[in-house]
């Protein structure tokens, strides 16, 4: 998997980060097995990783991005809508609308 991101401390890299490809924010990415890890130092910043089946690439799983939930709404798409676009996305994002979730 290809890094979108890297934390530095005194000069050494000390975790990854990756871009969602639903809301484009970074989320460091953990080793599998790690989530109760995470959420004892992270708390709920530490989500589980889901992949969107659609993309082929890994959400910050948050829930507004679980494919599982909303469908695949590309970043690009949810920006176009928020420019007032249309897209081939519209109706997906006026489910997402009608249940609360950020597009951003």
């Amino acid at each position: 998997m290809k890094e979108h991101g890297a934390i530095i401390t005194d000069g050494i890299q000390t975790g990854t980060t990756n871009r969602c490809c639903h809301c484009g924010g970074h989320f460091i990415v953990a080793s599998d097995g790690t989530l109760l890890e995470a959420r004892k130092t992270l708390g709920e910043m530490a989500r589980p990783r889901i992949s969107c089946l659609k993309c082929g690439r890994l959400t910050c799983g948050r829930d507004s991005c679980d494919p599982r939930i909303h469908g695949c709404v590309p970043l690009e798409a949810r920006l176009e809508h928020t420019e007032g676009r249309r897209t081939t996305y519209d109706d997906a994002i006026a489910a997402m609308k009608a249940k609360g979730a950020p597009l951003l």
